[in-house]
């Protein structure tokens, strides 16, 4: 399987998983030079599915709010601007189980 459609099939699955959660999502969205994996505009969010050339979140998510974190880089900063809720990133290897834990937090916050 090539590393493209590994990436896509769990790209799908995250945005099943959130649809399963009931929120409407829109794929590869087009935000000035950027692209973005998912967009929740009800939720002011973006989801990015990172994979080996991102940031190593072995098994797990990571949610930027703030453009000050310092894990926050140049295009988490810019794509802040138009979504102030957060990037919600999401690594390749996640499972539907942790993701949903980790997603339903974010919404509790």
């Amino acid at each position: 399987m090539s590393e493209i459609s590994y990436f896509t099939k769990v790209q799908n699955d995250v945005e099943k998983w959130i649809t399963d959660m009931g929120f409407k999502v829109k794929s590869e969205v087009d935000i000035d030079e950027y692209t973005v994996d998912l967009m929740i505009s009800e939720l002011g969010m973006i989801v990015e599915v990172d994979g080996p050339s991102h940031r190593k979140i072995k098994g797990g998510t990571k949610l930027i709010n703030d453009e000050k974190d310092p894990k926050a880089n140049k295009r988490d900063k810019k794509l802040l601007s138009y979504y102030p809720n957060g990037i919600f990133h999401v690594s390749v290897d996640i499972d539907e189980e942790t993701f949903k834990k980790e997603f339903g937090r974010i919404l509790k916050s």
